[in-house]
């Protein structure tokens, strides 16, 4: 069974930040990364369709401890995603890349 839960986390995590990237209007995830009523209300919606989902398409309950794991994982994975996306927009090696779409 632990097997199963190790293999299920990344699964569910992935399957959050999907849910989480389809949201519309886009969510700050700076914003949200910090907490706010925004991410209390997300957090309620996706983790019971996560849990439905999962027992609808799989047959597994999954625990609460690990849909909170995996929804937490997903922001963070979202958010340092977001992070590392801005470094690179912001250095010098994007420049000659830049430069040349320019001509």
């Amino acid at each position: 069974m632990s097997s199963q839960k190790s293999e299920t986390l990344p699964d569910v995590t992935y399957w959050l930040a999907l849910e989480i990237a389809k949201v519309d209007p886009v969510v700050d995830l700076d914003v949200m990364y910090r907490g706010s009523m925004e991410l209390d209300y997300l957090y309620q919606v996706l983790t019971s369709k996560a849990q439905h989902y999962w027992w609808q398409e799989h047959g597994v309950k999954l625990s609460p401890v690990m849909v909170n794991n995996a929804f937490f994982r997903a922001i963070a994975m979202l958010h340092h995603r977001n992070l590392e996306f801005d470094r690179s927009r912001k250095t010098q090696e994007t420049a000659w890349v830049k430069e040349l779409l320019g001509r």
